[in-house]
This record gives structure tokens, C-alpha cells and sequence, in this order.
């Protein structure tokens, strides 16, 4: 075998093996990485909005406006990306038992929480009821009222703890 011969196998092989690393890389990464690190940055978006529109959920006696609506709709729209971004990520099984993904079961009930919330900041029973109790009794609320007050305040509550516990987010 000349000397030459070996140099160009030598080359050769070396630059097939970087192209199939290369492919390999990529495979990975865009069959594996990508979708979790999707994942994962939804989850941190969904984090944000827990934040961003405290003051709009947490506030129900307060009148729903045009900005109530939008965070409904974003954290609806949260919800089912959370579904479909878990979906496709390839055996989610796996990377569950490794603990690199959250528990399908936690996904569920954190995207179910979320459409949750998105529905009890766009019910208007409190507006109906707070217009009825206004005009029974102007200046005092009746005990029934208060009481549906703190109910709401607790479920909305318990929605964004389930929704923080389920995708382990710390806020």
C-alpha cells in the first residue's frame, strides 16, 4: 500500500466520519433537544404569565377590561401549546423517567388548571352578581355575596398553585 493511498484514506474516512457525527448531531438534536428545550421555555413563558397577570386574576370583583380577555386568551393558548408542545417530543416516557421532562399526568393538570384560570377570568357571574347585590342593598354586601367572593379567590388560587406545582415552577 504506497504512502500516498494511506493519506487519502486516512482523509477520506476522517471526513465521513465527521459528516455522520455531523448527521448524528443533528438528528439529536433536532428530534430530542429541541422539543424539550420548547418545552421548557414554555413552561417559563407560562411561569411569566403567572406573574405578568396576577393582578388581573387575582382581582376578580374588579371589572373585566379588554386586558382581562387577552390574558385569558394567552393562558388558554398556553394551555394547549403545553399539550402539543408534549407531544412531540419523542419517547417522553424516557426522558420522564430520567426526570429531564415534567410527568405527563403533571402536564395535564397543569394545562387543564390553566384553561381553568383562563375561564374564571372571563366569568362575569361576580359582575351579574355584584349589579344584583347593588341594587338590593347599596353600601352593604350580603353574606351570600361575600362568601361566593372568598370561593372565587380560593379557586383561583388553588388553580395557580396546581398549575406551579405541577410544572415545579418556583414563584
Amino acid at each position: 500500500m504506497s504512502e500516498l493511498y494511506k493519506i487519502v484514506l486516512t482523509s477520506s474516512l476522517t471526513v465521513l466520519g465527521g459528516i455522520f457525527m455531523f448527521v448524528c448531531g443533528q438528528i439529536i438534536t433536532k428530534f430530542f433537544i429541541e422539543p424539550i428545550h420548547e418545552q421548557k421555555r414554555l413552561i417559563g413563558e407560562i411561569a411569566d404569565s403567572l406573574i405578568f397577570y396576577a393582578n388581573l386574576y387575582g382581582n376578580p370583583e374588579y371589572p373585566k377590561t379588554e386586558k382581562t380577555y387577552e390574558a385569558s386568551k394567552v393562558l388558554r393558548q398556553q394551555a394547549s401549546q403545553l399539550r402539543a408542545k408534549t407531544h412531540a417530543i419523542p419517547w417522553y416516557k424516557l426522558w420522564q423517567f430520567l426526570s429531564i421532562v415534567p410527568k405527563g399526568s403533571n402536564v395535564v393538570e397543569a394545562s387543564s388548571n390553566l384553561i381553568g384560570l383562563s375561564n374564571v377570568m372571563c366569568d362575569d357571574h361576580y359582575q351579574r352578581a355584584l349589579k344584583e347585590q347593588d341594587s338590593e342593598n347599596v353600601g352593604s354586601y350580603s353574606r351570600e355575596f361575600t362568601d361566593y367572593l372568598t370561593d372565587l379567590r380560593k379557586q383561583i388560587s388553588e388553580y395557580v398553585e396546581k398549575i406551579k406545582k405541577s410544572l415545579h415552577i418556583k414563584i
